[in-house]
Formats: structure tokens, sequence, C-alpha cells
């Protein structure tokens, strides 16, 4: 996946937020697009879920006023990792 698509995903999953979808509504979670047998397309996969996923995450902690909280602790984890892991 392509930082573009990455991205595109994001502003998919926010722009659903905005249109009222609810987080179990990810179009990666319908059944004919969850793969099955390959590991390299589970795993491309998983980044397009969670892309999406977190693009629907963020819209919604700045709709509830938690945009802070919701970017503190991933931001503390990564900021506490050796640069080498």
């Amino acid at each position: 996946m392509t930082i573009e698509e990455l991205i595109d995903l994001q502003e998919a999953g926010s722009r659903a937020r905005v249109l009222g979808l609810k987080a179990h509504e990810n179009p990666y979670l319908a059944a004919h697009r969850v793969p099955t047998g390959d590991t390299s397309a589970l795993g491309d996969w998983l980044a397009r879920h969670d892309a999406w996923k977190f693009g629907w995450e963020a819209e919604d902690a700045c709709r509830e006023g938690r945009i802070v909280a919701h970017f503190k602790e991933p931001i503390s984890i990564a900021t506490q990792r050796p640069l080498d892991a």
C-alpha cells in the first residue's frame, strides 16, 4: 500500500464518521473482503482495515473532544521505543 492509499483510507474512515456510520461498518469487515489462506493478503487487508479505523476514530475523538487523549498514547509509546526497534 502506498502512502497515498493509506491517507485515502484514513480520509474515508473520517468521512464515514462524519456521515454517521459506526466503527463496525468498516468496509474491510465485509465477509467478501476478508482474505483467507494468503498471509501476505491478510497483512495488506489488516493495514487497510486499520487505516480506515484510524480515520474513523480520529474523527470520532475530534467530535467528542477527546483528540488530545486519542493521540497522546500512541505518541508516548513511539517516543519510548528505541530507534533501532
